[in-house]
């Protein structure tokens, strides 16, 4: 019976890391007016918009672009943009802010990313397909833990000491 319990918390406890490892494009309704520009942590992950002119709001999300690492490859790329339309009519584009950017991020195996070129005849896939939800990637942070792993180093790690 005990080791049923073990296994049974260990696969819900797997389950929810992949839940964690996943995230979409922030929704409409968390995005704040903060400084002039439109902010949202979401996830760990800061998204920052271009200066905006006016004090505005987010009325609804219209889509993403995710640009591929190498070729079509739908790992090891970086989420580009999420865009939205304010109250107003403006296009607003929120991007992870370059101080809390992950080293990696990967599509998920959603239908709703179709691969596209960008004006440059580059590969990306875009997503207009409904909530935010429905463009979802996976961050991939290795930065952070490598960082993790040096400020708390295993115990059997060498580290030399400074003279």
């Amino acid at each position: 019976m005990f080791k049923r319990l073990m296994c049974l918390l260990l696969m819900m406890g797997s389950v929810a890391a992949l839940a964690r490892a996943e995230q979409g494009c922030p929704y409409p309704l968390m995005i704040k007016h903060v400084d002039e520009h439109f902010e949202v942590v979401d996830k760990n992950v800061l998204w920052q918009s271009q200066k905006v002119e006016s004090r505005d709001f987010i009325d609804r999300f219209i889509g993403a672009v995710f640009t591929p690492g190498k070729g079509e490859e739908r790992q090891g790329g970086y989420m580009d943009k999420c865009l939205y339309r304010t109250g107003g009519g403006a296009v607003v584009a929120l991007r992870p802010s370059p101080s809390g950017v992950p080293t990696s991020m990967s599509l998920t195996d959603t239908l709703y990313w179709r691969l596209d070129k960008d004006v440059f005849g580059q590969p990306v896939y875009l997503c207009d397909e409904g909530p935010p939800d429905n463009c979802a990637f996976k961050v991939a942070d290795k930065k952070r833990k490598a960082v993790k792993s040096l400020i708390n180093p295993p115990e059997d790690s060498y580290l030399p000491t400074p003279y």
